[in-house]
């Protein structure tokens, strides 16, 4: 978990002398909690995603990008693009990459603090493999699934500013995948447990998580 989390470390350490550049009137988030506030603000950044609750119970950890293009003062959005691992309890491994969009809705703007909350939704496209470390079948098809499917999100989040030009944003969104789902389940013979992949169209559907998110952004201009 530590190196998912060592391009955050990286990054704030970066945006700390820039903190020093600007007049306390200036720079202070309770003197200027909007970072994004008007529309064209155009910010890039790094994140975090944990995977939680999932099918299998396993937690998967990733890391990812993101850019925001703020279209109105309550209105801004996000493409970003993700990559979890879950270790599937040392019998296999998933792999799930994630590419897509999402509309934030700020309810209300604070006219002090550093705490800006928000709403979010919107949709992505994923690919997934499931790959099992071993197997009682002796054909390697039954050891590796993949598949294409897409995913809409939904969730709360809230920024955290560091100064003008840097902020934190941590949300909670469930995401709700559409198309095949890839089944797995450990099977035990003896003292031998292995990864047992199911990838049918019996199990078509809806496949659910819920994703946390912790990301750092830099503001780099206002377009318009």
């Amino acid at each position: 978990m530590k190196s998912f989390l060592l391009p955050f470390l990286f990054l704030i350490t970066l945006t700390l002398p820039s903190r020093h550049g600007f007049s306390q009137s200036d720079d202070s988030p309770s003197s200027n909690p909007q970072l994004a506030t008007d529309g064209g603000n155009f910010q890039l950044g790094l994140r975090t995603t944990f995977s939680l609750f999932g099918p299998n119970g396993y937690v998967g950890e990733g890391v990812g990008g993101q850019f925001r293009l703020q279209l109105w003062d309550r209105i801004n959005t996000e493409w970003f693009a993700d990559y979890i691992t879950t270790n599937l309890g040392d019998l296999g491994r998933r792999q799930d990459a994630h590419i897509g969009w999402s509309v934030m809705f700020y309810p209300w703007i604070p006219t002090s603090g550093f705490v800006k909350p928000y709403i979010l939704a919107g949709h992505c496209f994923d690919y997934t493999s499931v790959n099992a470390f071993s197997s009682y079948y002796q054909d390697n098809s039954q050891e590796t699934a993949n598949r294409w499917s897409s995913a809409a999100q939904a969730g709360i989040g809230s920024h955290f500013f560091l100064s003008k030009r840097a902020e934190l944003s941590f949300n909670a969104q469930y995401m709700i995948h559409f198309g095949n789902d890839i089944h797995t389940r450990e099977v035990t013979q003896g003292d031998i447990s292995v990864l047992q992949i199911d990838n049918t169209t019996e199990h078509s559907g809806f496949e659910g998580h819920l994703l946390i998110t912790l990301g750092l952004h830099i503001k780099l201009a206002d377009l318009w």
